[in-house]
């Protein structure tokens, strides 16, 4: 499997290479109609935005076995967030609304 993965990326960082070179070819040719240069440009972007998000698929589905074991191990000493108390926190919100006027009024009551 290693080496489908690694043949796959191999040939999908081929295509964006050639892809690149064939955006600065269009890009500096100045033989070409200036509305066509720009749609010829948009195509090529697509492509290299399409080979991007295939790479990353491809490195995220065919990951290697020694990282898959890493991304499902939990992270260590990692800190928790301090619990909030709901009570606290409803009484927060209570008075955050009382103490704020009602759209139209000019204080609060």
């Amino acid at each position: 499997m290693a080496n489908l993965k690694v043949d796959l990326l191999n040939e999908l960082r081929n295509q964006k290479y050639y892809e690149e070179l064939e955006l600065l070819r269009l890009a500096q040719d100045p033989g070409m109609k200036y509305r066509t240069k720009v749609l010829d440009l948009t195509d090529v972007l697509s492509n290299i935005a399409l080979l991007n998000n295939q790479i990353a698929l491809a490195e995220g589905y065919f990951q290697d076995p020694q990282e898959q074991v890493q991304a499902n191990q939990p992270l260590p000493n990692v800190p928790q967030p301090p619990e909030v108390k709901e009570e606290v926190k409803q009484e927060e919100v209570k008075q955050e609304v009382v103490t704020q006027p009602l759209p139209g009024q000019s204080h609060g009551e």
